[in-house]
């Protein structure tokens, strides 16, 4: 589920609304073909991605049904890998040719994720005994297996995060050509695919697990990951063949980077001894890390960077139908066909986000906007947290029907607010990013801090990995979402001048007077 230059010494557009009532760009058009084949690109790779979300935390609540620290170590490494490879993921795209970067990624989603769904078959029909046990007794071969597994989810986030900042925030800024519309356009289509699979996958998932049985959805998502293999490669070709804005604009970056960097030739050869050998490793290094220290002292002084804080400090939270929640839910009775479906209504909700963002850009512009959509969303977290306290059940025992009703209903309430607040989030940064010779770098750099404060929420459920104990990781995570919330009414004040349009409430209250 989501901007303009920040080198020091070029002057920052500013994201108002006078900016956006400036002369207007040319609208870029693009071909159907080209644009359906991204469309189902997209559509492939974020239905894989969203199966396994969904299908690796399920079949861990199956495996291990009486503690979130199974599903918390899995969400902890897988987490913790992206934020330490965000730098590399970044330069990659940046230094490898558009195409190959994403089919070398693709490769590893897939291999990955074929070869996790084959250790969980394997556990499912000859090790789900020892695996029930294996919190209580010494079951090493099982958690030999859950940890191979633990590494394919390491490897499949990496390479689904590379191939989001390559097609969603790179392919498609460069496809825009600077058009406001075309870009709001893209990025709502492609949010709403990713919704669209984040609402049916995990209904697909469950009702192949509890209409047939769970090897058979193990091994059905695992054809799926062979098969889409082939299918995604020729969808990206399509796309790269069909524009050739992404080949002509790539290699004019190329050209202006080399010239910049103007490299001096060294006609003196290095002897090949260990300490010549490890002396060029650290030229090598020594370049890399104070490129990626640059790279976030650039990022954290840009004045985008509260937006960015903001954003990732919604991360923080088990208020959302991910891993732990799905094992809590669980632990209380509540059966994975109506988990599914509840998170499906989530998502149809998140859908409506995607609607009402453009709408309201046009109107009230993209900064207030997003001042909407946060300050919707923590407004409709109350009654969940309050849910958590106020007529809750005991462990092992479904919510009295009105406490499940405010804890559904907040829970959907905010994915409008959520979703809305992601789109504008994603314009701003893409606009200020734009032009930026590194802007891949600099994108994968708030990936990186969203997985930090993700990795935060996984360190929370493993100390507080009682199903008991998840209401206290459920006020942490609303006090998260408060603090993005000022986080991005900080961004506001300091790019609008001030946080509520005094003149237009007024001239509001005085119309309706």
């Amino acid at each position: 589920m989501e901007l303009d230059e920040m080198h020091p010494a070029v002057s920052q557009p500013s994201i108002n609304e006078e900016a956006e009532a400036s002369a207007p760009t040319p609208r870029t058009i693009i071909g159907k073909k080209a644009l359906w084949s991204l469309c189902l690109q997209h559509f492939s790779s974020q239905w894989g991605s969203r199966s396994m979300e969904f299908a690796m935390y399920l079949y861990l609540s199956q495996l291990y049904p009486l503690s979130l620290l199974p599903a918390s170590i899995f969400g902890f490494f897988s987490t913790g890998s992206a934020i330490l490879g965000a730098g590399f993921i970044g330069n990659f795209i940046d230094a490898t040719p558009r195409l190959r970067a994403v089919k070398l990624c693709i490769v590893l989603q897939k291999v990955s994720a074929g070869t996790a769904y084959a250790l969980f078959l394997l556990l499912f029909l000859e090790l789900r005994r020892q695996a029930e046990d294996a919190l209580e007794t010494s079951q090493a071969l099982v958690w030999f297996l859950f940890s191979l597994i633990v590494v394919d989810g390491m490897v499949l986030n990496l390479a689904t995060i590379a191939i989001n900042v390559a097609v969603e925030r790179d392919w498609v800024s460069t496809i825009a050509e600077k058009d406001p519309e075309t870009l709001t356009m893209l990025n709502a289509y492609l949010r709403r695919i990713d919704l669209i699979c984040k609402l049916v996958a995990p209904l697909f998932v469950s009702l192949l697990s509890t209409a047939v049985s769970y090897p058979f959805s193990i091994a059905f998502l695992l054809g799926y990951s062979v098969v889409t293999l082939f299918t995604e490669f020729f969808w990206i070709q399509l796309v790269y063949k069909n524009l050739p804005i992404l080949g002509t604009e790539e290699s004019e970056r190329r050209a202006r980077a080399a010239l910049e960097a103007q490299p001096l030739s060294d006609p003196t050869p290095t002897p090949n001894t260990f300490a010549a050998r490890v002396a060029k490793l650290r030229k090598k290094v020594k370049p890399t890390a104070r490129q990626m220290a640059s790279d976030w002292k650039e990022f954290v002084l840009n004045p985008i960077f509260p937006s960015s804080l903001a954003i990732s400090l919604l991360y923080l939270t088990v208020l959302s139908f991910d891993g732990t929640m799905l094992t809590w839910l669980n632990s209380h009775s509540y059966s994975d066909s109506f988990v599914a479906g509840m998170r499906g209504i989530c998502v149809v909700t998140g859908l409506f986000g995607t609607v009402l963002m453009p709408w309201l850009e046009r109107r009230i512009g993209v900064v207030r906007t997003g001042s909407w959509s946060i300050i919707s969303e923590v407004l409709s977290l109350i009654p969940v947290l309050l849910s958590f306290f106020i007529g809750a059940a005991p462990e092992g025992k479904r919510s009295v029907p009105w406490n499940a009703a405010i804890l559904f209903t907040g829970m959907a309430l905010s994915r409008i607010g959520l979703w809305s607040f992601d789109l504008c989030q994603l314009k701003e940064l893409q606009t200020v990013l734009h032009d930026h010779p590194r802007r891949n770098s600099i994108t994968a750099l708030q990936s990186s801090l969203q997985n930090v404060l993700d990795l935060l929420k996984y360190i929370l459920t493993m100390v507080l990995s009682r199903p008991s104990q998840f209401k206290w990781a459920a006020v942490v995570s609303f006090a998260s979402v408060v603090g993005g919330a000022g986080s991005y009414l900080w961004y506001v004040k300091k790019e609008r001048g001030h946080v509520f349009h005094l003149d237009w409430t007024e001239h509001l209250l005085k119309k309706k007077t």
